[in-house]
């Protein structure tokens, strides 16, 4: 594509969907000679459908004939555009003299996937535009991936018609946004095309997308929630494709189906837990890769930490794993890191891997200070695999893969929820604090993180006025930050980021929401709201 432009991306993409009407003219084998009426619309590679009339129908009273029904007997893809007539090669079914050809006005369902290395302003506002032609059903996907097979594994698997699949790539100094079309049906590519991205169209985009920011601030639905809620995760406990939210009360779980509304689910089923317990953790993972996520449960069961590994058997849940110190799924594997009370994590990271059983594997390097939920990895085109971590005191640092350190924050993030002392063997010595830091989201080349606002920062204590989520993108030797999601009401207590949503849990400025208390309801809500990423 010569012109510079998103813009036409979007006009090639929308040309191989325009609405056509047409007929047969003739056949010979598989292939057949079309007269297309709105023949300056046509392209090669278009699929069009083969109709054929049927016996008329008639009003039941009046007899008058309405028209004529019609039915599917095949599929082509045009061929030869350029003469008078058209041609096309009959795909499936057959087609006959005198059959009708179409491309619907109906919505086409099309997947729009990138990789990793696409920028997210681009992707972001090419998925709008796409979205806002009115032309396609948009499907999401939280897959990231350079490889188009798993793109149309992906395409198949959320039955879409067509496969979008966008890359990025550095080319003599520029760079080059790639898009890929395919028939999701037999895999066969559309077409594909290219664009260069240079600094006046980087500019327009982040223009676009400082006024986008603010749309996305608009939560989607808001729900009351358990006021005994205080943890969360999305997961797919049953294997039926869909996921379910997770609350953790701090001593039990409760499941629950997030649909129109919020209803108990599997039964009203729970993981009861006891009094003794305080959860500080809550993870899943697929670890026997059965298509079941298992729940992941870390507690402070007194002075010990215990981590539990739960599994739906299609009645009850069912405990597989129990063992002493932490556990976390990291980039889909199990880990976990012992704990000591004078020291809180203790020792090397390590990996559980499913071998018929659970078994420990080879350790993860890290910097003597950085603990298993303190950090997240990330890529990055010239120094390979880096990671972010979180420090006691709410600071960020960057390390690549020999714990060099390439970059640190500025300022912190403030205090977390989930701190708990060391534990000292003189009642007169005070060894200090651990901490479990705030969720780390990656997602396309950002990390989310949990920014809390102080109700008074000079008074301590008196809870948070309002949250934000955040996003850090690598610059190649600093950080840029941004806000994602602003205004969240009080205290964000944790969150889930799964498909183009973010699901918020939260409780209001001393717990209690004031329109509650307008309406005659109990004011002492916590409340999980839905917050939207992509384009509305």
């Amino acid at each position: 594509m010569a012109e510079n432009s998103i813009d036409s991306l979007y006009q090639e993409t929308l040309s191989f969907f325009k609405p056509l009407r047409g007929t047969v003219i003739s056949v010979e084998g598989k292939q057949a000679i079309l007269g297309i009426r709105e023949k300056e619309d046509a392209k090669v590679g278009m699929r069009l459908q083969i109709l054929r009339e049927e016996a008329p129908f008639r009003h039941p009273v009046t007899k008058e004939p309405l028209g004529k029904l019609e039915s599917l007997v095949g599929k082509l893809q045009l061929t030869d555009v350029a003469g008078e007539q058209s041609r096309g090669e009959i795909i499936e079914g057959e087609a006959k003299e005198g059959d009708l050809v179409r491309v619907s006005e109906k919505k086409i369902s099309l997947l729009f996937c990138q990789s990793r290395d696409t920028d997210w302003q681009t992707s972001e506002y090419y998925y709008r535009k796409l979205k806002e032609s009115g032309r396609f059903q948009i499907i999401d996907t939280a897959l990231e991936t350079v490889n188009p097979e798993e793109v149309l594994a992906e395409a198949r698997k959320l039955q879409a018609d067509i496969a979008l699949h966008l890359n990025m790539k550095k080319s003599d100094g520029k760079t080059l946004l790639l898009q890929d079309l395919y028939w999701v049906a037999d895999g066969q590519k559309i077409g594909s095309a290219e664009i260069r991205i240079d600094e006046q169209l980087a500019r327009q985009l982040a223009r676009e997308e400082k006024y986008f920011t603010a749309e996305k601030n608009q939560m989607l639905t808001r729900f009351d929630v358990p006021t005994s809620a205080q943890m969360m995760i999305l997961c797919d406990v049953d294997g039926d494709g869909r996921k379910e939210l997770i609350f953790s009360t701090g001593t039990d779980l409760i499941v629950y189906a997030l649909d129109r509304d919020l209803q108990p689910a599997l039964g009203g089923i729970m993981i009861k837990g006891s009094v003794q317990d305080r959860h500080i953790w809550l993870d899943a993972i697929d670890l026997n890769q059965n298509g079941k996520d298992e729940i992941i449960i870390t507690s402070m069961k007194g002075d010990e930490v215990i981590s539990s590994l739960f599994e739906y058997d299609g009645k009850t849940f069912v405990l597989l794993f129990q063992d002493n110190g932490f556990m976390r799924n990291i980039e889909g594997k199990l880990f976990a890191q012992p704990y000591a009370r004078s020291t809180g994590f203790d020792g090397e990271v390590y990996q559980i891997f499913w071998d018929k059983a659970l078994k420990r594997g080879s350790t993860l390097p890290l910097p003597g200070d950085v603990n298993i939920y303190d950090l997240i990895f990330f890529d990055d085109p010239k120094s390979g695999t880096l990671f972010l971590a979180h420090d006691e005191n709410g600071y960020f640092s960057v390390y690549d893969s020999n714990h060099q350190r390439l970059w640190k924050s500025a300022t912190g993030t403030g205090e977390f929820l989930t701190t708990l002392n060391k534990i000292s063997s003189s009642v007169m010595v005070e060894r200090g604090k651990w901490s479990v830091k705030d969720r780390l989201f990656f997602r396309q080349k950002q990390i989310f993180y949990v920014k809390r606002i102080p109700f008074l920062d000079i008074v301590k204590g008196l809870g948070y006025r309002k949250s934000q989520i955040r996003g850090l993108q690598w610059q190649g030797n600093t950080m840029e930050d941004r806000v994602i999601i602003d205004g969240v009401d009080g205290t964000l207590l944790d969150y889930a980021v799964t498909g183009d949503n973010v699901y918020i849990l939260a409780s209001p400025l001393f717990g209690i929401r004031a329109e509650n208390i307008i309406k005659g309801d109990n004011p002492v809500r916590k409340y999980l709201a839905v917050y939207p990423l992509k384009g509305m």
